[in-house]
């Protein structure tokens, strides 16, 4: 077990847009749920006294002499020491997870945030000297009370764990603290002066008075402006995680979170074959299917999902008992104890997410919607994280975090969905969100294979200047079907991608899970049955093994092969010619398109949205001549 596995799970705790998703009738383990209402959930905050104390009394009897000798006695003191350690690293894991609502919920709490922060810390500390002590059982005639819950596997490594050192822990409070200050300055509004006028986002966007040329070149000194507050603060990130990436042993970061933040079954080196086939045969499919959906249908579907907060979940909920009974009833329990917050507020940062709540033995979903469709998608997204964190029986001591396959779960149920959408939204509006959710999976392939590589060449070399990172990101999404014009040397929208702050390398995990999300669905169009079983039987297996094994077990195909990548490339245009025919259609549908991506995963559009995709190749289908061309 490597030293850095109290980060990694600390930042499982804290850590936004993770968990994964659902479960089906008979497959679901026996987990306790209290039915505690959200709003009895008390913060206290947590101080660690109990839990060092549990920690300290089971290290001195497990050195003793009679920790190494088999008895009854000591052996119940060892195991209620031990089981006393889980249960108070669910308040803490609990407790952290509340305090972060809390600041989500209103970005300007200053002492929220400080308190957040604060437990962050502890919490590190707290998973560490877990581990170290719980070694020591390891060492001792009872490590069979650890291998219950944890494994033969888990139990040998815990053996070989190794602490934190202070200059590690020192990284580790230092990247926090970036990441933090990446949140207010993403919150805080920008300025630019513009012949003489001093302009906001929030002053562009009330002027009705400027012209077309005017306001885009407004938008872009604000742009700027925005690139140029965080990405110093991604600079000084970079430099710090680059050394910890040292300090255990790694030259480069991307390798570093690749294994041992991701647990991933492939490597950087690996999924370079995915993003060469992406370029090659996903660029043009996206422009084909962001042009398959009409104004008229886009207009519909705005009217028929015109709802917030519980006219959403309303309109969600008899479709989750259609595809599995729990699964209805999991959503059930959500909403009786309003285990959500999806409600628009001016207060909230810009973000969603599912958190897990183990004291209670449920979780939670946070998200600040956009007040459109996209919200829908949220929130199916959403609920596949917050099914499988309900129903996951595996101790956060323990538990794996293997997020591509986490992601499968919830974009799996996305598309699954999407036998509902007429029923939903009527003909029109229902095509509509029917194709925008195909076209919203093939461009979390693309955006996830172009965000990986521009962080794996930031990475490459940590000392790369704010200028050329702006041209290094215009270079590589230009690969990946943008365009800018000829003036336009570097790029400066991709700060608004807070992942690449808070959870680097985690993005490729929306690419892969989409592909094989886009696997299942192509399936479900020939044998809905199947394909629903293949999910709940994935869903019901958790995040306990990683995303090659996990897909090979399942029956889904190898995406690593770029044959795989054509022929599901292959198999979305069919099926979109089969239904409509690829008609062309205008820019709105690619930025209606673009947000309905950005609310699946969390991401704050913001003002800038149709900036960004604006720069998208109309003509990326011409450019790429015949991408279907045979092997």
């Amino acid at each position: 077990m490597k030293k850095t596995i109290a980060r990694g799970l600390s930042l499982l705790l804290c850590c936004l847009l993770l968990a994964p998703s659902a479960l089906a009738a008979g497959r679901c383990p026996e987990k306790e749920h209290l039915p505690v209402d959200f709003a009895d959930m008390a913060y206290t905050g947590y101080d660690g006294e109990v839990l060092q104390s549990a920690l300290a009394d089971l290290e001195a009897l497990a050195v003793s002499p009679a920790g190494q000798t088999e008895d009854a006695k000591t052996r119940a003191a060892l195991e209620s020491l031990y089981r006393k350690i889980l249960s108070e690293v669910d308040q803490l894991s609990t407790q952290s997870a509340l305090i972060s609502i809390r600041y989500d919920a209103n970005g300007a709490d200053r002492e929220a945030a400080d308190e957040s922060a604060a437990l962050s810390q502890l919490s590190v500390q707290l998973f560490d000297q877990c581990y170290r002590t719980l070694g020591l059982l390891a060492d001792t005639p009872y490590r069979d009370i650890l291998e219950r819950d944890a494994g033969e596997d888990i139990v040998d490594d815990l053996q070989n764990y190794q602490a934190l050192t202070d200059r590690e822990a020192a990284l580790y409070q230092e990247e926090d603290r970036l990441v933090q200050a990446y949140d207010q300055a993403m919150t805080r509004p920008v300025q630019a002066v513009w012949e003489g006028q001093v302009w906001t986002e929030e002053s562009l966007s009330q002027d009705r008075e400027l012209d077309d040329e005017t306001w885009w070149k407004i938008s872009a000194l604000l742009e700027q402006a925005r690139n140029r507050a965080a990405g110093e603060i991604f600079l000084q990130l970079v430099r710090t995680r680059t050394e910890i990436a040292r300090e255990n042993g790694f030259s480069s970061y991307a390798d570093y979170a690749y294994r041992e933040h991701y647990g991933r079954d492939y490597t950087t080196e690996d999924i370079r074959s995915v993003r060469r086939a992406a370029k090659r045969y996903w660029v043009p499919l996206e422009a084909r299917l962001a042009d398959a959906v009409s104004q008229r249908e886009l207009r519909a579907l705005d009217v028929r999902a015109r709802a917030y907060g519980d006219g959403i979940l309303d309109a969600v909920q008899p479709y989750m008992g259609r595809i599995d009974p729990e699964l209805g009833e999991t959503f059930a329990f959500m909403r009786q104890y309003h285990l959500y917050d999806i409600a628009p507020s001016e207060s909230k940062l810009p973000m969603g997410y599912t958190v897990g709540l183990p004291a209670y033995g449920t979780a939670f979903i946070f998200d600040s919607p956009y007040g459109d469709h996209q919200d829908y998608s949220t929130l199916i997204h959403e609920f596949g994280h917050f099914n499988e964190t309900f129903h996951n029986p595996e101790h956060g001591l323990w538990s794996s975090f293997h997020i591509d396959v986490g992601e499968i779960h919830s974009q799996g149920l996305e598309v699954l969905f999407t036998a509902y959408a007429n029923e939903m939204f009527g003909p029109e509006g229902g095509r509509a969100f029917y194709w925008s959710t195909i076209s919203n999976m093939v461009t979390s392939v693309l955006e996830g294979c172009m965000y990986d590589e521009f962080q794996e060449a930031v990475y490459a070399d940590p000392d790369l200047t704010l200028e050329e990172v702006n041209r290094l990101f215009k270079d590589v999404s230009e690969e990946y079907g943008y365009a800018y014009g000829e003036d336009e040397e570097e790029s400066y929208f991709w700060v608004d991608i807070s992942h690449t702050f808070q959870s680097p390398m985690y993005y490729i995990s929306y690419a892969t899970s989409a592909l094989s999300a886009l696997d299942l669905w192509l399936l479900s169009l020939e044998d809905r049955e199947k394909a629903v079983d293949i999910y709940l039987d994935l869903a019901a297996a958790g995040m306990s093994r990683p995303y090659r094994e996990s897909v090979e077990a399942a029956g889904l195909r190898d995406i690593f092969r770029e044959k795989t990548m054509r022929q599901l490339a292959e198999g979305i245009q069919d099926r979109l010619e089969e239904e409509t025919g690829a008609r062309s259609g205008s820019l709105s549908a690619r930025v209606l398109t673009a947000a309905v991506f950005c609310a699946a995963v969390g991401i704050a559009a913001g003002a800038l949205l149709a900036w960004q995709w604006r720069r998208r190749k109309q003509a990326a289908v011409a450019a790429a001549e015949d991408p279907w061309e045979p092997f």
